[in-house]
């Protein structure tokens, strides 16, 4: 045990810099590209020089550095190394942080080749840059590999105690290699250990899981540095008996100092149920105590920071900074104070599972509308506490909702501070927003943790329900079709099953293919598995089949029997898209069956023969039903008369991207994105090429149900096919006006465009045909038009308009109207007490 040795004198806090870059795997875009980091670095890096600060966190973006095995592009590293290094700012050089790694590393941090790899990036690294001082060879391993590995939240999606013992054999060895060659090639530089400092405590009755849990955190460290390996330890004991006997003999890694992330969700308190942040936290001095008794190590408080108001962050700093003041004082060897990071993030709502760039409010300075850095109250304090401002000098400002109920526990440490009102710009008033309470009640041994660690894992304000099952979706849409309505709702239900230990389903349509007898295939997409029927190719079959297709009788049963041989208990939670597949959900025998209604499928080109008495069927038996927009509702009403009404909504910060990306055109272009079917007027389209000779018409998306053929031809008409959803901003920034040139017909009498609120959070103004929802919900923001002349017109038009204004009629609209909020309300309906929730929730949002 090390004592620390009080009356340690003062000295000016060294403040460190850092800059979020985590890898989101799946679209190959990492937030540093979503916050403009990627190439604003030179001003990012200048707001440190201006404040003084000389030490930065910075990771290397190995995705980028080396995009084939073994062939290395040094061009970017290079230079912001080489800029670091001649403005004087020493970097702690990060070389994994948390899922950045190379595509090419298919199944990550499980890839048989995972080892190889990494430990060949380190060295060369290591050769390239004999000078670094600091570095961090694998950022928060217990962390990410227990999220990874134990919680399936991140790529590979892993689960349990298995899976979490396969990425620690999988990864630590290869970490141990690294330190052992970073030792030799660069004797005189410090590995500093990154990884969560946390806290678990609890009433009597849970007072063994919190042991397991406050042992569980060490884990990785204890395992690299061969430390108190004691094999009766009450989580050692349990990785052992499940085959981790060989991580005792990992060769010992060098660690010279230790860093601590901290933040308000470190400490967690149980009594029968789990709760972060705890009602009781120790604080940050206490637990740096603890780590610095164990290990002996010099500490660095390597991340902290809170999701909230810039004064909720201020306020945040002066507690930190009064912690790691007080542990300095007590002797403990504390060398750094990090806020990380020194930019807003972005996207860590969405478990790195989705691209949005929805702003994520941690940073030192905001971000703007265009990804432009604004100071705030929270700069100028930050700035001060850089410059040397003690803690008791910092603003000690109230709290504001949701930080004030977070940290109602922290007040008995605060009755010294002298409390003042936010400044009236930063007062903002709080908004009820219906949710489902967070519920994690230990089951077991291993309870589920939705909250553990850094930025990523502090603010996902997801309801979380124990007890669900899993949930199966039965659609007509495939998951890698058009990103629609069903994947927007289905990949946050996932992220709040899987919060939850259960798992997403998404089955989908039978298939022909190359096979002598039925067989169900799937693939994983994230949180959710992709799953569907494949039946045998005959004589002028169709290759996609409906449900009901006769060649496919008894995809029910044989999906029961399926997800039971993948582990599935019975009851599930059954979501319908299609009343098609209702004998196929009766199969499955629900425990509770919704019906999403998200279009008049009985109205569309060859819809099959039965669908309508189906779907008042699916009416009828479902436990909740939802209907997609105002139309829909209306039509719905009559045979369920509580039906939800959810129109659809938008990942605003996904299209606002494409505000960044527009350049100026020579050429004005009209655009169109979505599925080009029955539901589209052809005949307008050709007569509007022709009544814009001068400009170009853009129309991007798949063509299904009707003839190629039949497509209008014109030199300035283009058809590029479909474009991917994360592609979609820099399609919409390649436009200067947004077409919707719908057909009035049965097919378009009920539908809803989703595309409405995307084209006006891209910052497009939009032409539409008279769409009954359009007109109703966008009267004022959308012009209409009802020909080709008055659509030629209308595009010339707005196209001089001021998008300040349409912007300011927009926010209402799209405050009600975000994926986030609609998902979070619809899955409170859809839990089995949702019935009590859905007046709260229907209100909010209708």
């Amino acid at each position: 045990m090390h004592t620390p040795a009080p009356g340690h004198p003062a000295r000016p806090v060294a403040f460190l810099g850092a800059f979020e870059t985590t890898l989101l795997p799946s679209y190959d875009t990492d937030v540093a590209d979503l916050t403009g980091h990627a190439t604003r670095w030179r001003d990012d890096v200048g707001v440190l020089l201006d404040a003084g600060v000389r030490t930065v966190r910075w990771s290397l973006r190995w995705h980028r550095l080396e995009p084939e095995p073994g062939v290395f592009d040094w061009a970017e590293a290079d230079e912001t190394l080489g800029h670091l290094h001649e403005v004087g700012i020493d970097p702690i050089v990060d070389l994994v942080h948390h899922t950045s790694y190379p595509g090419w590393l298919s199944d990550g941090f499980r890839d048989p080749g995972f080892g190889a790899a990494y430990l060949r990036y380190a060295e060369a690294v290591a050769r390239r840059y004999p000078w670094l001082r600091s570095y961090t060879l694998f950022n928060e391993p217990f962390a990410t590999l227990f999220l990874s590995g134990h919680e399936a939240l991140w790529p590979p999606y892993d689960r349990g105690m298995e899976g979490f013992r396969r990425l620690l054999a999988n990864v630590l060895p290869a970490l141990c290699d690294a330190s052992q060659c970073w030792a030799d090639l660069l004797p005189e530089a410090r590995h500093v250990w990154v990884d969560t400092a946390e806290h678990h405590a609890g009433a009597p009755r849970d007072a063994e899981y919190a042991a397991l849990a406050n042992d569980r955190r060490h884990v990785a460290l204890d395992l690299v540095l061969q430390h108190d390996l004691d094999p009766e330890r009450p989580f050692l004991r349990q990785l052992l008996a499940d085959g981790g006997q060989r991580l005792l003999q990992l060769p010992r890694a060098r660690v010279d100092v230790l860093g601590l992330d901290y933040y308000c969700h470190s400490e967690w308190w149980y009594d029968g149920a789990a709760h972060a942040p705890s009602p009781y936290p120790v604080g940050f001095r206490a637990i740096a105590r603890q780590y610095w008794e164990r290990y002996g190590l010099p500490l660095m408080l390597s991340e902290t920071n809170i999701r909230g108001l810039p004064t909720d962050r201020a306020s945040w700093l002066r507690y930190m900074l009064e912690q790691y003041e007080a542990a300095v004082a007590e002797g403990i060897p504390l060398e750094g104070f990090c806020w990380f990071p020194t930019v807003d993030s972005s996207d860590w709502d969405s478990l790195l599972a989705r691209a949005g760039g929805r702003r994520d409010p941690v940073g030192v300075l905001s971000l703007g509308a265009r990804g432009e850095r604004v100071a705030t109250s929270f700069t100028a304090a930050w700035a001060a506490a850089a410059a040397g401002t003690p803690a008791a000098e910092l603003p000690a400002y109230r709290f504001q909702e949701p930080c004030s109920t977070q940290l109602s526990g922290l007040l008995p440490q605060l009755g010294h501070w002298p409390w003042q009102d936010p400044p009236p710009g930063d007062a903002v008033p709080s908004v009820p927003v219906p949710s489902v309470p967070v519920h994690t009640t230990p089951v077991s041994s291993e309870p589920v943790q939705p909250s553990i660690g850094s930025p990523a894992e502090e603010g996902a304000a997801m309801p979380v329900d124990q007890a669900r099952p899993d949930l199966v979706v039965l659609s007509h849409l495939r998951w890698g079709w058009v990103w629609q309505r069903p994947q927007h709702l289905v990949s946050r239900f996932a992220g709040y099953r899987a919060a939850a230990g259960a798992r997403t389903w998404f089955v989908e349509e039978p298939m022909s293919g190359d096979v002598t007898e039925p067989e169900i295939r799937s693939v994983q997409q994230g949180p959710v598995t992709q799953v569907w029927l494949v039946v045998p190719r005959r004589p002028g079959q169709p290759d996609f089949l409906g449900f009901d297709a006769e060649p496919a009788e008894g995809y029910g049963e044989m999906l029961a029997g399926w997800l039971e041989d993948q582990g599935v208990s019975a009851p599930v939670d059954v979501l319908l898209y299609s009343p098609m597949a209702l004998d196929v959900a009766e199969a499955l025998q629900p425990a509770r069956l919704g019906y999403d209604v998200m279009d008049d499928l009985a109205s569309f080109l060859n819809a099959p023969e039965g669908l309508r008495l189906r779907q008042r069927r699916a009416l009828a038996e479902a436990d909740v039903v939802f209907a997609g927009g105002r139309s829909l509702h209306a039509g719905v009403t009559p045979h369920r008369p509580d039906a939800h009404l959810f129109p659809s909504g938008v990942e605003a910060g996904h299209y606002e991207a494409s505000r960044l990306l527009r350049e100026p055109r020579e050429r004005r272009v009209a655009g169109y994105v979505g599925v080009i079917d029955e539901r589209i007027d052809l005949e307008l389209l050709g007569r509007l090429a022709a009544e814009l000779p001068d400009w170009t018409l853009r129309i991007v998306g798949p063509v299904t149900k009707i003839d190629p053929a039949a497509l209008p031809q014109a030199e300035n008409l283009e058809f590029p096919g479909m474009a991917a959803y994360d592609e979609l901003p820099q399609v919409m920034a390649g436009f200067d006006v947004a077409l919707m040139p719908f057909a009035l017909n049965e097919a378009t009498r009920a539908i809803s465009p989703t595309k409405t609120l995307e084209y006006l959070a891209a910052g497009l103004p939009v032409v539409s045909t008279r769409v009954p929802d359009v007109v109703a919900d966008y009267d004022g923001v959308v012009h209409l038009a009802d020909d080709a002349a008055e659509f030629a017109a209308a595009c010339r038009h707005v196209v001089e308009h001021s998008r300040a204004d349409r912007d300011r009629r927009l926010r209402p609209i799209q405050e009600r109207h975000e994926w986030d909020a609609i998902a979070s309300a619809m899955y409170a309906l859809f839990d089995a007490d949702g019935a009590r929730a859905g007046a709260v929730a229907q209100g909010a949002l209708a």
